[in-house]
């Protein structure tokens, strides 16, 4: 019997009813054979999506093992190597699994349970929901938790996109989209998480999903049905490259939620909740032509060709055009180090403790606070830098780019860090 297969509980019946037949003429010599049976029957059984049956035949399966330690004399024997993880038998023990007139009765749900973290009424859902639509849950939940930032929250609310407004909850709902489902954005602000989970079911099914990876998921979220190409792109990542950065970033918060552990906030949850608490027009990602801080956006991030090389290259950052000499502000008590590139000229770096994880660079300087390869602790609204035209560059401007120190990744620039760098006022 494969290990990773799903059976159906009639499947499952014929498994235990032959591993009954084995049992029968199993010898003291087949001990590993047992252990190695037992469990794989038993990892089957978790596996299984009817949950209502699970307990009665892991009941079923433990009492035929038990009856068969008892005939092969093994409760008492000090010589076996089996660990049988499954189940640590005493007489006692197996007389309890054995004999159906023991009192009181042992609730079906505690065998399975025992030992086990509790699951939360959400990570239950997922896994219901999972099953519903034929997904792994833990893909389920990996997505939810990009889609959050690692929050699962029904309420996080996404950046302003022009012309569409904000998108909230699990995986995002555009106003638009919880009209089709019958609801409103405000109304699935106010759901709790199980609440919610019924209409992320209900839209991953209208949109044609039925079944599939992560991949087939985000598809059905990022471009409305399931069978997207990798390529397709909104201007900021690839569903591959999102796929991607899932499985490398949200698995592991995932494969935790589902397992019954405590979530700590991440990074990424601790940065946009700083950016969340700004006024709608700074929460956005900045498009050509916006005014911020008076200056003009001339490149913002995304795919572009190259002013100087004039080959098509991704933008990391956004290009504010600042006359040189322009003042830059530290926008909190951190720390600032410069250095010098080719392409970069000079540039600044700016962290801290307030924005964990987050490294801002400012590129194209004129000056700078300490000389290239000095750092020094600065406070909120120290003037760290001037900007000016050095480096890979047609004309004086800032460059903002914002990394992950702990993923290595570029990250959205939002208006409200251009406009907090320029003017020292928080948006």
């Amino acid at each position: 019997m494969a290990q990773t297969q799903t059976l159906s509980i009639n499947q499952l019946q014929r498994e235990i009813q032959k591993l009954e037949r084995e049992l029968v003429i199993l010898k003291r010599t087949n001990l590993w054979s047992i252990d190695r049976r037992v469990s794989q029957l038993l990892r089957a059984i978790d596996d299984s999506p009817k949950s209502r049956e699970k307990s009665r035949l892991r009941n079923q399966v433990l009492a035929i093992a038990a009856t068969a330690l008892i005939s092969f004399n093994l409760a008492n024997s000090q010589d076996y190597s089996p660990n049988f993880g499954w189940f640590k038998p005493s007489v006692e023990q197996i007389q309890e699994v054995t004999q159906p007139e023991v009192k009181p009765e042992v609730k079906p749900e505690t065998l399975e349970t025992k030992g086990k973290p509790t699951l939360s009424p959400f990570a239950q859902k997922i896994k219901q929901v999972a099953a519903n639509i034929n997904a792994d849950p833990i893909d389920l939940a990996t997505l939810i938790s990009f889609e959050t930032a690692g929050t699962f929250s029904p309420s996080i609310r996404g950046p302003v996109v022009k012309g569409r407004g904000r998108a909230v909850g699990l995986i995002q709902f555009m106003s638009s989209t919880a009209a089709e489902l019958g609801t409103t954005s405000e109304a699935l602000a106010k759901m709790s998480q199980v609440e919610q989970m019924d209409y992320v079911e209900r839209y991953l099914v209208k949109r044609g999903f039925k079944g599939g990876g992560l991949k087939q998921l985000y598809s059905t979220v990022f471009a409305g049905h399931p069978n997207a190409k990798g390529s397709i792109s909104d201007g900021y990542h690839t569903l591959d490259s999102a796929v991607e950065k899932m499985t490398r970033e949200h698995r592991e918060r995932a494969i935790a939620l589902l397992s019954g552990k405590s979530l700590e906030k991440t990074p990424d949850q601790i940065n946009k909740s700083h950016i969340y608490k700004w006024a709608p027009p700074f929460q956005k990602n900045p498009q050509l032509g916006d005014i911020i801080a008076g200056y003009s956006v001339t490149s913002p991030r995304g795919w572009r060709v190259h002013p100087i090389s004039g080959k098509r290259q991704y933008h990391q950052g956004v290009d504010l055009a600042t006359p040189a000499g322009t003042v830059l502000y530290a926008i909190a008590d951190g720390w600032v180090e410069c250095s010098r590139g080719d392409a970069a000229g000079l540039y600044a770096t700016f962290t801290s403790e307030q924005f964990p994880t987050l490294q801002f660079k400012l590129l194209h300087l004129s000056r700078c606070l300490v000389e290239p390869g000095q750092r020094l602790k600065v406070s909120r609204k120290k003037v760290i830098g001037w900007t000016g035209n050095s480096g890979g560059s047609t004309g004086p401007h800032l460059d903002l780019r914002i990394k992950s120190s702990s993923s290595g990744n570029w990250l959205r620039v939002r208006s409200g860090w251009l406009q907090w760098f320029v003017t020292g006022e928080q948006p």
